[in-house]
C-alpha cells in the first residue's frame, strides 16, 4: 500500500514558509484575498509535493502570526513531520517557539529546520542563526536534525531540502488503518451541482466511496458520494491521505470546522475528557484546580473547566492528570493531542493527550478507581489498564470493542488478551456480551445468596424473590443479563431453586412468631379435620372470629403450601395431602367403574357440587392423574 504523509510548514510570520511551499511545488499557498493584501497567511493553505524518489507528500502551509493560532492549531493537528522555518534575517522569535511547542504536544513523527531568507545575512550572522537554532531546538523533536540554508530568490538549498524530506519520511511510521474511519474536517466548500465538499487528512483506518459514515458532534449520517484527493478522482482513501468528501444530502449550513467525520457508533461526543496535560515551562503560568481555559482538539476549539485530578494545582513544567468539563461537547478518542491556551490570550500555555472520554465526572469519592486506571494509561501499561478497567466495571460485561474504543488501540489485542484470561480462568465470556472477572462473579453470585436468606430468614412467610425484588435489595446494581446469568448457574449448581417465577433456598426457614406457630398448628389440624372439603384463607378467618389477620391466614396457607404440607388448587382454596389421596382413590374407583367421571358426578363422589368440583377435577388433571375428553374425565395412562 501507498505511504501516505502530511508535512506542516511552521514558523514565525514572514519567514517564508509560503515562499518555501511555492518554491517545492509552484504552487500560491495564500489563496485569499485579504492574504495578497496583508502579505501573510491566514488560512492553512495545502500543496501536493512529488519528492525526487517518486513519492507524493502534501504540505499544509500554517499561519505563523500569533492573530491566526486557531488556524495554526488547525491546519497542524494531523500532520506526520513538520518543517521549521526560521529567517536568517529574523532569527527564533515568539511563534518559532510556540509552533514547535505545538508540534512537540501533536507528536510529529520527525522533521528539520530550513534557515530562509540567507541571501539577506552575511555568513557570521547565517553562523550565528544555526547557533541560535541548535539552542531552541535542544530537547526537542527537532534536536540533532539539519538545518538547511536556503534562499528563495535563487532557490539555493531547494535540492536539499528535497532530498531530506525524501530521507526522513522513509523512517516515518504510516498512520493507523486497522482502526475506524476518522477525519477531522478543516475545509468545508460548497459547488454547484455537486454540493457541500469537506476536506482533512484521513486520521485512521479507510474510507471508501458510497462510504457510511456520521458527522459529529451533531449525529447526522451521511455517506462519501464521491473523493478526490488533491484534484484527482479516487475511490478509496487511507491514514494519512487528504481527500475531499462530497457528502450526500448534507447542507453547507450543517458543517462547521471542529465537526469530525467518522465511521457510525465509532465516536461519542461528550462534555467530559481525562486527558494528561503538562503545563509548559516556558509559559511561566500555574495552572489551578478548576480554572477554565480554551481547549483546541483536532479542528475543534472550545472552552473548558481544568479539573485537577492529583494535584492541587500545576505549576510552570508540571504534568498531571485533569478533567476537562466543556463547554461543548467534542467528538475526540482516546489518543488525541490537544493544546490548551488561557482565555483571553493567543499563546499556548499546555497541552497533552486524551486519555478518555468519560460518562461521569470526576469527584474526590471516586479516585481510588478512577485514577489507577488513568495512570495505566499514561504508562502505556495495557494489562493494568484492563485490570482496572474491569474493577471500575463489576455490575457489568465489557466487549474488546469497548476497551478499543476507550484506548484507541486496535480491537485485535483486546480480542487477544480477554481469551488469553478466559483459557487461565481469569475471566469468564458470554457470547455476544463480553467478559467478566471470575472473581467478583463469584463474589456476586455469594452477595445474591446472602441477600436472599437474610431476607427469608427475616420473613419465613415470603416464598420466594423474583429478580426484580433481588436487584433492589443488592447493594451491587448488577447489569439485568449477568444478574441472569448468575441466578442461572446458582440454579444449576443447586444452591437455590426457582419457585413461582422467583428464587429460594431449597430447605431454608426462617422463625415464626409465637402466634405464627400457633395459627400455623390450627391450620394444619383443620387441614386435617376437614378432609375432602377444600377450604380458603376466609373459611379459618370467620371460624375464628376474625381474630385472626386474614392476609396472614393466606400467608400462612401458601407456606405451608411451598413446604408441600397443603394442596393449593386454583381457587385458592387448600386440601390435606391425605385428601389428596383419598379423593385419587374414590375418582380412580368410580373411573374404573363407570369407565368416566363427570363434573355432575362430584356431588356424588366429593360430596359438594360445581363449586369445589371445578377446581378438584381441574387439578387432578394438572397433576397428571386424570385426562379431559369433552365433559368427560378418564385416568391418564
Amino acid at each position: 500500500m501507498e505511504k501516505h504523509i502530511t508535512i506542516g510548514v511552521a514558523g514565525h510570520v514572514d519567514h517564508g514558509k509560503s515562499a518555501l511551499v511555492r518554491c517545492m511545488t509552484g504552487i500560491d499557498t495564500d489563496r485569499l484575498q485579504e492574504e495578497k493584501v496583508r502579505g501573510l497567511s491566514i488560512e492553512s493553505g495545502i500543496a501536493p509535493l512529488k519528492l525526487p524518489s517518486g513519492q507524493r507528500v502534501s504540505l499544509i502551509d500554517v499561519p505563523g502570526h500569533t492573530d491566526f493560532l486557531k488556524n495554526t492549531i488547525r491546519g497542524l493537528n494531523s500532520v506526520d513531520m513538520a518543517i521549521l522555518v526560521v529567517a536568517a534575517d529574523d532569527g527564533v522569535m515568539p511563534q518559532t517557539l510556540e509552533h514547535l511547542e505545538v508540534l512537540q504536544f501533536f507528536k510529529v513523527k520527525g522533521g528539520f529546520v530550513v534557515l530562509s531568507k540567507t541571501d539577506l545575512v552575511d555568513e557570521e550572522t547565517l553562523e550565528i542563526g544555526r547557533l541560535e537554532i541548535k539552542e531552541a531546538l535542544t530537547g526537542t523533536i527537532f534536536e540533532g536534525k539539519p538545518v538547511i540554508s536556503f534562499s528563495a530568490p535563487d532557490l539555493t538549498g531547494l535540492d536539499d531540502i528535497l532530498f531530506c524530506i525524501d530521507g526522513e519520511i522513509k523512517d516515518i511510521p504510516c498512520k493507523m488503518t486497522d482502526t475506524p474511519m476518522r477525519l477531522w474536517i478543516d475545509q468545508i466548500k460548497r459547488f454547484t451541482g455537486i454540493g457541500t465538499v469537506v476536506s482533512g487528512t484521513v486520521l485512521s483506518g479507510t474510507l471508501k466511496q458510497d462510504d457510511s459514515l456520521q458527522l459529529m458532534p451533531t449525529g447526522l449520517i451521511t455517506r462519501a458520494r464521491s473523493m478526490e484527493s488533491h484534484g484527482k478522482k479516487i475511490s478509496i482513501a487511507v491514514a494519512g491521505q487528504r481527500v475531499g468528501v462530497n457528502l450526500h444530502k448534507i447542507s453547507v449550513k450543517a458543517v462547521k470546522r471542529g465537526t469530525a467525520l467518522a465511521e457510525q457508533g465509532v465516536v461519542k461526543p461528550g462534555y467530559l475528557l481525562n486527558v494528561e496535560l503538562q503545563v509548559l515551562k516556558r509559559s511561566g503560568q500555574t495552572l489551578k484546580n478548576r480554572q477554565r481555559v480554551r481547549l483546541y482538539l483536532g479542528t475543534s476549539v472550545t472552552n473548558a473547566m481544568a479539573v485537577l485530578m492529583d494535584n492541587k494545582k500545576l505549576s510552570p513544567g508540571d504534568k498531571g492528570l485533569v478533567q476537562f468539563r466543556l463547554m461543548k461537547p467534542i467528538a475526540a478518542l482516546p489518543r488525541d493531542p490537544f493544546v490548551v491556551s488561557p482565555l483571553n490570550l493567543n499563546t499556548i500555555i499546555a497541552g497533552g493527550t486524551v486519555l478518555e472520554v468519560p460518562q461521569e465526572k470526576f469527584r474526590e469519592a471516586k479516585a481510588l478507581t478512577m485514577i489507577p486506571c488513568l495512570k495505566a494509561l499514561q504508562q502505556g501499561d495495557m494489562k493494568e489498564f484492563v485490570d482496572c478497567f474491569f474493577s471500575r466495571n463489576q455490575t457489568r460485561f465489557i466487549t474488546a470493542g469497548e476497551l478499543a474504543q476507550a484506548t484507541g488501540l486496535p480491537i485485535t489485542y483486546f480480542e487477544a488478551e480477554i481469551s488469553s484470561r478466559v483459557s487461565k480462568g481469569e475471566f469468564i465470556y458470554l457470547k455476544g456480551e463480553g467478559a467478566f472477572k471470575k472473581d467478583h462473579y463469584n463474589s456476586g453470585k455469594k452477595e445474591i445468596l446472602n441477600t436472599i436468606e437474610s431476607v427469608i430468614r427475616k420473613n419465613p412467610l415470603k416464598k420466594n424473590l423474583n429478580a426484580v425484588e433481588i436487584t433492589n435489595r443488592l447493594d451491587t446494581a448488577f447489569d439485568e443479563i449477568l444478574l441472569k446469568k448468575m441466578l442461572s448457574e446458582l440454579c444449576d449448581e443447586g444452591r437455590l431453586v426457582k419457585i413461582d417465577g422467583g428464587f429460594q433456598f431449597q430447605n431454608l426457614k426462617g422463625k415464626f412468631t409465637k402466634q405464627q406457630e400457633h395459627l400455623l398448628s390450627l391450620l394444619f389440624k383443620y387441614a386435617q379435620k376437614t378432609g375432602v372439603v377444600p377450604f380458603s384463607a376466609d373459611t379459618i378467618w370467620k371460624l375464628h372470629d376474625k381474630k385472626f389477620e386474614k392476609d396472614e391466614i393466606q400467608n400462612l396457607l401458601d407456606y405451608l403450601y411451598f413446604q408441600k404440607k397443603l394442596i393449593r388448587l386454583s381457587d385458592k382454596r387448600f386440601l390435606s395431602l391425605e385428601a389428596l389421596e383419598e379423593i385419587k382413590k374414590s375418582v380412580k374407583e368410580f373411573i374404573l367403574h363407570k369407565r368416566s367421571i363427570t363434573l355432575a358426578d362430584s356431588k356424588e363422589i366429593l360430596g359438594y357440587g360445581r363449586w369445589g368440583g371445578v377446581p378438584v377435577l381441574d387439578y387432578l388433571d394438572k397433576i397428571g392423574f386424570t385426562s379431559r375428553k369433552g365433559n368427560e374425565r378418564v385416568l391418564k395412562k
